[in-house]
């Protein structure tokens, strides 16, 4: 089994609505982040990410570490996925544009989750802190 390693972000604004995103080859919403590339640490593959993916320098905003994850990737066959995950609060005004990849944005609220089809590793680590956590 192939393992993907990723860095990934749960992007909240001032309402601690929850930033998601769909590939364009994808049904599956996710967090913004991606694959590590070669000697990246986390951290900076997650920044290139963010400006790569919706247009956004995180690196002025605070990024909190919450852990790794490890699950079943939903857009590749018999792939794991291996994620160091984050937590990044950024102000409302900040323009959030889909880039590369990206189809769509949208912004979650606690009220509105169960509305989108969630990639695994958006449901088994980071809805569950995000729900438990004001931010």
């Amino acid at each position: 089994m192939q393992i993907l390693y990723l860095a990934s972000a749960i992007i909240t604004n001032p309402q601690n609505d929850f930033l998601i995103v769909r590939k364009k080859k994808s049904s599956y919403f996710q967090m913004v982040g991606g694959k590590i590339e070669g000697d990246e640490q986390p951290i900076e593959a997650l920044i290139r990410e963010c400006k790569e993916e919706i247009q956004v320098d995180i690196s002025t905003y605070p990024i909190e570490l919450l852990g790794e994850h490890c699950t079943k990737a939903v857009n590749e066959q018999e792939t794991l996925v291996k994620a160091t995950i984050f937590h990044v609060a950024i102000p409302h005004h900040v323009a959030i544009q889909c880039a590369k990849e990206i189809a769509e944005f949208a912004w979650m609220s606690k009220t509105s989750y169960q509305n989108y089809q969630l990639a695994h590793l958006l449901c088994e680590f980071s809805l569950p802190w995000w729900k438990a956590n004001e931010i």
